[in-house]
């Protein structure tokens, strides 16, 4: 039978036939499939073992040259170890592949090794057995390679990412460290940076992200196991501006030039310096800008030339490499001027051998300053004038000079400045004044003393010095007092203890004794006539009522924030010292600090809070009054919760709320209303508006059906306040009515007892269903 198709299932009947016909059939009972004839398949071939340890071996083969007719269904792989005759199973299902993993080996011992096949006809033959094979770990000492790439080292840009790779063998596979400059690696201590990984169970990765100057240096990855150490390196290189320059110096500096030096930065970036820019700046102006000197040095030196005489200049300096320009180097300021300054000023000349028309003035040698005097240059001045006069055409050589032709009675100061090769310096302090007059005469008397102060035991005295000193410099004063009753006059001090002011205070005196009082003015030539006499004063305490004065911007309103420091500080005056209080809305405040001397008191008040706001009061008190002062202080914070929190007209989608606004508004105008809605079942609460410019809100959006709480707070330019919320809870849902009255009423069937009633339900409901009807 031919022409049947392959794995198809056929019946056959046969019958014979002879020239009357045929006879009956013979059927087949079972079907036939057709398919071609099946036995177990040819064993394996090329059987090896790979990776022995000394627990397992891994084998691998190839399937058998004729599979028997039907598809290899799997692998059974034995074992037999040396010394037994008998072989084991080892996999107890079949291997679908053509390699598996020996397990469960004894360490030590030998092995050998056989697979067999199997289809649907049966088990193959056994393949070709493999020689013995000892359980035990291989032995290789490590071996560690960089990448390619990495051979000559790694030159990165600042931000980049630094990656090393290594390729790494040995067995047992060994310990990996990676190092540098001989420093561990730890990737916890660079802020994450820096990570560490294995890929392919044979390459090792070191990985740094934004990489910065620092990370340049040695990079050595070490492996280790039992049978050796490996190691390889990498010259990492992050490239980087260049760091500033350092040591900046000026050399030869004169009036117009100077010659700058400095030394190359510490760090150049990991690339040579290609140039160096440098800068100045006039110092003297505060709006002027850099400008750019020179931007091709190479060399660390460069001289300056053009500079303006006098002024101040600042240099600066910037390192350039192949990645741009490095923070500069700014110099000290430096003043254009040559290595020598004209000499300083001569001390205060003195003017000696005045006569009523000439002068000798004398003064001595000031310091030269690097350049020998040549001469002096001498300037007089009326002393009710502002303008000096030149006394010498040409430079004196000497130290001292006869000024004549001096108006007699006029007084004349002198100055003198010495001059060098650089000029002439300042001029000295100008002489004591002097009078073109004559030998000096005692001078007028002072005016009649005032009474500027006094106590119960001195008296404070001032006055005038005499029109006239007599030619010759007043030295000082003699007082001199009387006492009651007597006709005598006392000094108060002898000539050689001059008061050498106009004022004095004159103590141990007794109280309540009355005394009068004189001056006299000394000069070279002597004591002047007494001025005139003071009335008798009486020794005793001026009372002088207390004054305050707030020393504070506002003088009666204060306005602070929360939270901070409240000082109010008081200077305080009065004779005797006043004694002070201070005083919170007309009661002492204890919780305040008081700093108090007898000129000044202040109040502190740290971490001050709303309840701080209002009148504060210092009262100073003493024998000749009182005196009391009030401010304003107004703690400025967040508004209090607002009041009376109200919802109403509800809907399945909206209600309204109201509220009044808060009783504290934080000392600030309240700028609107936050307002936030919560789910009975929610913990968050969700704003339901940015702000609110009233005190009615309608808030949106609802859930049908859904439970809700909502609160409120005030919020002014400081801040948002505490909530107001409501206490019971709302659900969104259409308000209920009393639904209409039922229709068509109608009376059905009546017996002597009973009437039988029909209608129908009302047109609306009231917005819930109707729950029952009342019948009357």
């Amino acid at each position: 039978v031919k022409d049947l198709i392959p794995n198809s299932e056929y019946y056959f009947r046969v019958k014979a036939v002879n020239k009357i016909g045929g006879g009956e059939y013979l059927e087949l009972r079972n079907p036939i499939i057709a398919e071609d004839p099946k036995q177990p398949p040819d064993p394996p071939v090329d059987l090896e073992v790979h990776n022995p340890t000394s627990k397992s071996v891994t084998l691998t083969w190839k399937p058998p040259l004729f599979d028997g007719g039907s598809k290899i269904m799997g692998y059974i792989i034995e074992k037999l170890a040396k010394g037994k005759d008998r072989w084991e199973r080892c996999n107890d299902y079949l291997v679908p592949l053509l390699t598996y993993p020996v397990k469960g080996l004894e360490e030590g011992k030998e092995y050998q090794f056989r697979v067999r096949a199997e289809n649907a006809a049966g088990i193959s033959e056994p393949s070709r057995i493999t020689p013995f094979v000892k359980a035990v770990d291989p032995t290789e000492a490590p071996k560690v390679f960089l990448a390619a790439k990495l051979q000559s080292g790694l030159e990165v840009k600042r931000g980049d990412e630094i990656i090393l790779e290594a390729h790494i063998s040995g067995s047992p596979y060994p310990s990996i460290i990676w190092l540098k400059n001989d420093e561990v690696v730890r990737p916890e201590e660079i802020k994450k940076r820096v990570t560490t990984y294995t890929r392919k169970k044979k390459e090792s990765v070191l990985s740094i992200r934004d990489s910065i100057r620092a990370d340049h240096g040695t990079f050595t990855i070490k492996v280790e196991n039992d049978h050796g150490v490996a190691k390889a390196s990498c010259e990492v290189n992050v490239l980087d501006t260049p760091g500033p320059p350092v040591n900046f110096v000026f050399e030869d500096v004169r009036k117009n030039s100077v010659i700058c030096k400095w030394e190359p930065p510490l760090d150049d970036g990991g690339s040579e310096i290609l140039n160096y820019v440098l800068e100045k700046k006039d110092n003297t102006k505060a709006e002027m800008g850099w400008v750019t000197v020179s931007s091709t040095l190479r060399h660390c030196k460069f001289h300056v030339t053009k500079l303006i005489e006098g002024k101040e200049y600042l240099f600066r300096v910037f390192a350039e490499n192949r990645v741009g320009s490095g923070p500069p180097c700014v110099s000290k300021p430096m003043t254009a001027k040559d290595p020598f300054s004209p000499p300083d000023p001569p001390n205060k000349p003195d003017v000696q051998d005045v006569t009523s028309n000439s002068m000798v003035v004398k003064w001595n040698e000031p310091k030269d300053n690097g350049s020998p005097i040549i001469g002096y240059w001498i300037e007089k001045r009326e002393i009710n004038s502002t303008h000096w006069a030149r006394v010498n055409r040409n430079l004196v050589n000497a130290l001292e000079i006869k000024v004549e032709g001096l108006l007699e009675g006029l007084t004349y100061v002198f100055r003198v400045c010495a001059e060098n090769a650089a000029g002439p310096g300042k001029f000295s302090p100008p002489s004591d004044p002097k009078t073109a007059q004559d030998p000096i005469i005692v001078p007028g008397p002072p005016s009649c003393p005032e009474v500027k102060d006094k106590t119960k035991s001195s008296v404070a005295l001032a006055w005038k010095p005499p029109q006239k000193d007599g030619g010759s410099p007043i030295k000082g004063y003699i007082v001199e007092m009387q006492d009651e009753g007597s006709t005598d006059w006392k000094k108060v001090n002898e000539g050689d203890k001059l008061f050498p002011t106009c004022e004095c205070v004159i103590p141990n005196l007794k109280e309540l004794r009355k005394y009068r009082f004189r001056v006299k003015a000394v000069n070279a030539a002597g004591e002047s006539e007494p001025s005139p006499a003071t009335s008798e004063i009486p020794v005793q305490d001026i009372l002088e009522e207390p004054e305050i004065f707030l020393d504070i911007g506002a003088q009666d309103f204060l306005s602070c924030r929360a939270g901070t420091t409240i000082k109010i500080p008081a200077v305080i005056k009065g004779r005797p010292v006043p004694k002070t209080f201070w005083e919170f809305e007309g009661k002492a405040k204890t919780t305040a600090k008081v700093e108090a001397t007898d000129t000044r008191s202040v109040i502190i008040i740290p971490e001050c809070n709303r309840s701080h706001s209002g009148r504060y009061s210092i009262t100073a008190k003493n024998k000749a009054g009182q005196k009391t002062v009030h401010i304003r202080v107004n703690v400025l914070d967040v508004p209090g919760p607002p009041k009376d929190l109200k919802v109403s007209d509800i809907t399945r989608g909206s209600c309204k709320l109201s509220w009044k606004m808060p009783d504290d508004d934080g000392g600030d105008r309240i700028r609107g209303y936050v307002i936030e809605k919560r789910t009975i079942d929610g913990k968050a609460w969700t704003k339901v508006n940015a702000n609110c410019g009233s005190t009615s809100f309608v808030v949106p959006d609802l859930i049908s059906g859904q439970e809700y709480f909502f609160r409120v707070r005030a919020e002014n330019r400081f801040g948002v306040g505490p909530p107001a919320e409501t206490i019971q809870r709302t659900t969104a849902r259409d308000p209920i009515h009393p639904p209409d009255p039922p229709i068509k009423l109608k009376i059905g069937l009546v017996t002597k007892n009973t009437v039988s009633l029909t209608w129908k339900p009302p047109k609306n409901d009231g917005g819930a269903p109707v729950t029952h009807y009342n019948v009357e």
